[in-house]
């Protein structure tokens, strides 16, 4: 915590049993060609998150494996209706997950469920083995949040969803607030994306956020459930674009 310009590089960290790792506050934090692993059968590691980034700026992690029985790479930052008045709390900005690899993991990238407010993210040239998600927006209805210019781009393997973008009340404590910010998930951009997904497109709408230009540009899925719908987001960008083979206007 509260650190600069730290390395961490060609270490394995094996079978945490909670949160492998958890940086907060700090800047200029690498991790470089790091083997993270926790169980995912016979007895599992629960809550064993690979990489948490905690109100954190300027982060890399590059050429790293990841398989936990959690989340690979979290943004958090702070939860509750009065997260975002929290001088503990804050934003993660210019994050950039690179050249990874996952084998067993919940989401390949996490922006809450504890997260205020995450700008400037990416993931690029990665492959997931098997993956339960590869991007996921939690959206607390409890905690004002703001997820805005995150990119995936380059991503090859197989995964259960894609994009997820739901409600999640795990601890969920809401509390009467007049000025109650309305939640907003803006400038997501999936690019060059060639993957298995048993669902390709997991969104659900809410009154409690909103979804605005989201980009879909050279996606060639398989997609079991197939249940893509551009109606849900305002102002969905969608550039060549294919879901079982048929192409998506």
């Amino acid at each position: 915590s509260n650190c600069k310009n730290v390395t961490v590089q060609d270490v394995r960290l094996i079978n945490s049993p909670f949160w492998t790792n958890h940086i907060y506050k700090s800047d200029h934090a690498r991790y470089i060609d790091c083997y993270i692993y926790a169980p995912t059968s016979g007895i599992k590691a629960p809550s064993s998150d690979a990489i948490d980034i905690d109100v954190c700026h300027d982060v890399l992690v590059h050429g790293c494996y990841m398989n936990v029985n959690d989340d690979a790479v979290v943004l958090k930052g702070g939860k509750g209706t009065w997260a975002d008045k929290d001088a503990n709390n804050g934003p993660n900005y210019n994050i950039l997950i690179q050249n990874c690899h996952y084998g067993t993991v919940h989401g390949c990238l996490t922006l809450g469920s504890e997260s205020v407010h995450d700008r400037n993210v990416i993931i690029r040239n990665c492959h997931a083995d098997n993956a339960n998600r590869v991007i996921w927006l939690k959206m607390r209805p409890d905690t004002p949040q703001h997820y805005e210019y995150v990119t995936v781009e380059n991503f090859t393997g197989m995964t259960g969803s894609f994009l997820v973008v739901r409600p999640w009340t795990q601890f969920f404590q809401p509390e009467n607030r007049e000025d109650m910010p309305l939640s907003t998930c803006n400038n997501i951009v999936m690019k060059n994306i060639n993957m298995e997904c048993k669902n390709f497109f997991d969104v659900g709408a809410s009154d409690k956020y909103k979804l605005i230009d989201f980009t879909f540009e050279n996606i060639d899925v398989k997609d079991q459930k197939n249940a893509f719908t551009k109606d849900i987001i305002e102002n969905t960008i969608i550039k060549n674009m294919k879901i079982n083979g048929e192409v998506i206007k």
